[in-house]
């Protein structure tokens, strides 16, 4: 698990590179902060609206089909109760749509607490019908806006994750798009990573293009992770880890790595235990750990010592552990956070 910023300019997209949207999506971005350090309403997004480019701004865009959406399912049969949800839902739109994770976080706790029907708590096999219903919306909504690759948005959403060449999951897989300028007969001339919903879209719907509730990963963390109720297991979201949330420990015997451990500083987070993470770390890449660890056994003494006094330069490090140093890079390469524990560790040995 790495961390992937999630700043104000990191919420908000356009499909149009014109220097007027460019320009007006900076305004935005600015306003939002403004918002955040003050109100803390962002219903105050509405004084974009009557803007010229406006629909070529993310959340602008798919608040106005989110809109346009809940008003049919008003008009529908539905029971008041589940109505009523759909007005205040309708009324939080800006708030769903670009608020940064804790605050997504908070307000499902809100939520829950209420027992909301737009949230599926129990069995999936006994959804209601109102629910179902609801549920298809938000997934077309989904499907047709973003996910599909026609959707003039899907692009620039990556763009947002251009500095992120690894899975913020697992940080084994690289995740980097494809845009070939030339396609042969039956290949594909774009292929994109997996947009995963950290919080479930099967049962959180209104988060289905929640920016803070999406990001890039691969396709085994994406399956692997499936319609798990990550809110209920205590899970931390990339856009929320904080240095040392995670921690990688290595039990050494007769010179070697025997086994990987993913630790938690939160103990109830199950984070590892959804993705398979130690089980992918101690049966894929254990070849690798203890080749690293080979290399550093074979230095002079005098020369480990220096490890255990920080005195590895980066580019010594990168020869050595074969990854970046920095924690800010660990979105560039593979396995970058694991070799960076591992040193730590080798470290506390020498």
């Amino acid at each position: 698990m790495i961390k992937v910023d999630n700043s104000a300019k990191k919420r908000v997209f356009c499909n149009s590179d014109k220097k007027e949207v460019l320009d007006l999506k900076q305004k935005v971005i600015e306003k939002i902060e403004e918002i955040e350090k003050t109100t803390k309403n962002y219903n105050e997004l509405t004084v974009f609206e009557r803007e010229l480019y406006i629909d070529t701004i993310s959340v602008f865009k798919f608040k106005k089909l989110i809109d346009k959406q809940i008003t049919n399912l008003l008009r529908s049969k539905l029971s008041d109760d589940f109505k009523e949800e759909l007005r205040t839902l309708k009324n939080d739109l800006y708030f769903i749509l670009v608020a940064d994770i804790n605050t997504i976080k908070n307000y499902l706790k809100t939520k829950i607490a209420l027992n909301s029907l737009l949230i599926h708590q129990g069995d999936k096999k006994l959804k209601s019908s109102d629910f179902k219903k609801y549920q298809k919306k938000f997934e077309t909504l989904y499907s047709e806006n973003l996910s599909n690759i026609k959707s003039s948005f899907k692009r620039p959403f990556f763009d947002l994750f251009e500095d992120i060449n690894v899975c913020p999951y697992c940080n084994r897989n690289f995740i980097n798009p494809i845009y070939k300028e030339h396609s042969l007969s039956g290949d594909n001339k774009n292929q994109s990573p997996d947009i995963e919903h950290f919080y479930p879209k099967s049962i959180y719907p209104f988060l289905s293009l929640s920016i803070s509730n999406l990001l890039p990963s691969c396709s085994f963390c994406n399956k692997i992770k499936s319609d798990v109720d990550t809110y209920k297991y205590n899970c931390l979201s990339p856009y929320e880890i904080k240095k040392n949330d995670f921690r990688f420990d290595f039990k050494f015997k007769s010179n070697q790595v025997k086994e990987v451990k993913l630790m938690s500083k939160e103990p109830r987070c199950k984070n590892s235990e959804i993705l398979n993470l130690e089980s992918l770390y101690n049966e894929v890449h254990n070849k690798q750990i203890n080749e690293i660890f080979d290399d550093i056994l074979k230095y002079p003494k005098s020369y480990k010592r220096s490890l255990g006094k920080f005195k590895l330069t980066e580019s010594d490090y990168k020869k050595i552990f074969r990854n970046y140093y920095d924690e800010r890079d660990f979105n560039k390469h593979p396995l970058s956070k694991m070799t960076k524990d591992l040193y730590n560790q080798i470290n506390g040995l020498i």
